[in-house]
């Protein structure tokens, strides 16, 4: 009765929490694998337009001491001081530099207020599928950086897995509950669907379509539905 009653309110038991970091800690590396090197770049060219963006909505400074002690002071101070400090530590990671990285941090957390979600594992899967709403074509980078690594840490008792970061692409029994962890706290469909397009447009640019279609289908769109997305993709970046 517990772990049913906890589905039907979007939240995962410590097992199956324990189950996504397993995944994690122990899945095969796929850094180096052309899917995710299409994936991080077409990520990292994602974040640098984001953090563009963002730039314009509040300050933002980058610092290597932890700036914050919780999420309340943060969202604080991007609510009421529009400014943000973002931590530049632990930045090693084969997909990009340590100043993409740290863009890419900077957009998470900002995710994060925009979600209203913390950085409990409960919160960084909110926020996995925040920012999934916004990259479909991105999800299983972002489920293996975001969601599977914070999971991770409960297994480690607390703590970030030792050696460099490596990004893993689990079976799909372990997508589909990572997307069951918690209502999901993104825009109005209609909205989800435009990101796509433009997202997946982006994509594009950095991967042959066969690929696409082959990473849409791992995050459960059927084929005939990845047919239109990248039609409709295509003609985005005809016009732009």
């Amino acid at each position: 009765m517990k772990r049913n009653r906890m589905r039907r309110n979007g939240r995962l038991s410590q097992a199956e929490i324990d189950r996504l970091g397993r995944a994690y800690l122990e899945g095969k590396d796929m850094s180096n694998s052309r899917e995710v090197r299409a994936m991080s770049d077409a990520y990292a060219d994602k974040v640098q337009r984001d953090f563009r963006k963002l730039q314009k909505k509040i300050r933002i400074e980058f610092t290597d001491r932890d700036p914050y002690r919780a999420f309340e002071e943060l969202a604080n101070d991007v609510m009421v001081n529009k400014r943000m400090y973002v931590y530049t530590g632990f930045s090693d990671t084969p997909l990009w530099s340590p100043e993409v990285n740290w863009m890419a941090r900077a957009t998470h957390d900002y995710d994060h207020v925009m979600a209203n979600t913390d950085f409990s594992i409960p919160g960084e899967l909110a926020a996995y599928q925040y920012a999934v709403t916004q990259a479909p074509l991105l999800e299983p980078l972002i489920l293996s950086e975001v969601a599977l690594q914070a999971a991770s840490t409960q297994v480690l008792g607390g703590q970030f897995a030792a050696g460099q970061q490596k990004v893993v692409l689990p079976e799909y029994e372990i997508v589909k509950l990572a997307r069951s962890a918690t209502r999901n706290p993104g825009r109005r469909q209609q909205k989800r669907e435009a990101y796509a397009v433009w997202d997946t447009a982006g994509a594009l640019r950095y991967m042959p379509k066969d690929d696409a279609i082959a990473i849409l289908a791992a995050s459960g769109v059927s084929f005939e539905d990845a047919l239109v997305l990248l039609k409709a993709s295509e003609a985005v970046e005809r016009a732009t």
